[in-house]
């Protein structure tokens, strides 16, 4: 349980803001993100061109690239929610992979070696990724056999992002002086987000023209989520309305700005600036501490990405 602390109780005023369950859908259609179950086939970025064009967005793109070939959880940013990249594209991730050895090994030693990986991993991204091919250091936080039939192994892998799969099943036949091949890779969560979340593209098309061809809100509302919902697990500061307007174009948060606080939060971590509202201003790099920001004055956050007009709220507001 995350604990709140108060440094000035402050009440939000009536005349500005959203409540971001409040916002009306063409509001909410202006900075979002949906969360697609990605089908075999087409590329990250396929998918993202599709609901782009089918439901008439300025911009889309996607948080965390799948294979062609893989399919599973895959957040897409919607106009302006497309700038919450960094909390979304960087959280850890969990996938179910089959891999199929070119010779049949026992499974206590696929177990012993799986585990081989747990911690720090040493990869070197494959020919086809986009990325650097440079080794690099990432870790693996869970990984475990789940089924084994012949030479076909199941497993489920937690990992660090930017961690490769694809590598690590050719990892593992080295280890067991084989050749192994992927058949399947499907990713079942990133960060907070599950298959549970997820919607097929129809869905969320169909949704689209129900909302634009009979004004039913019902389905749009489910399947398209406020970028608020992205940040749910990032620590937290909530401004004071006055601080509101400078935050949003860009300056950094004084430590008399703030109303509450959630503890744990150390210098560079990176924070989420909210409004008494709930409304999310700005994504940002910590200055201070929480016991900093809750007892000292100055500096408490510097702004990454804004994500509210400075219009929304007036400026310097005297409360």
């Amino acid at each position: 349980m995350v604990e709140w602390y108060t440094r000035e109780e402050s009440e939000p005023s009536e005349e500005f803001g959203t409540v971001p369950s409040q916002r009306n859908v063409e509001q909410l259609l202006e900075k979002s993100f949906i969360v697609i179950d990605k089908p075999f086939g087409p590329t990250s970025n396929q998918v993202s061109s599709w609901i782009k064009k089918e439901l008439n967005l300025h911009k889309t793109g996607h948080f965390g690239t799948l294979d062609p070939n893989a399919t599973g959880v895959l957040p897409v940013g919607i106009n302006g929610g497309t700038r919450i990249q960094r909390v979304l594209s960087q959280s850890e991730k969990e996938y179910i992979f089959e891999a199929e050895l070119t010779q049949d090994r026992a499974k206590e030693d696929i177990e012993d070696v799986l585990k081989q990986f747990l911690g720090e991993n040493q990869q070197t991204p494959p020919e086809k990724s986009a990325v650097k091919k440079e080794e690099r250091s990432r870790e693996v936080y869970e990984i475990e056999l789940l089924e084994k039939d012949g030479k076909k192994i199941l497993g489920r892998v937690k990992c660090e992002s930017g961690f490769y799969v694809r590598v690590l099943i050719d990892q593992i036949g080295d280890e067991l002086d084989v050749a192994a091949d992927m058949n399947e890779l499907r990713r079942t969560k990133q960060g907070f987000l599950s298959e549970e979340d997820t919607c097929k593209i129809q869905d969320i098309v169909d949704a689209y023209h129900f909302y634009k061809g009979d004004g039913d809100e019902e389905k749009i509302r489910e399947l398209v989520h406020p970028i608020e919902n992205a940040v749910k697990d990032i620590p937290k500061v909530v401004v004071k309305d006055s601080a509101v307007n400078a935050v949003a174009n860009g300056s950094k948060l004084g430590t008399a700005g703030i109303s509450k606080l959630q503890g744990g939060i150390s210098e560079g971590d990176m924070i989420a600036v909210m409004t008494l509202k709930g409304e999310l201003i700005c994504i940002a790099d910590a200055l201070m501490s929480s016991e900093e920001m809750f007892s000292e004055d100055g500096d408490a956050a510097a702004p990454e990405t804004v994500h509210m007009k400075p219009e929304e709220y007036p400026k310097r507001w005297d409360q």
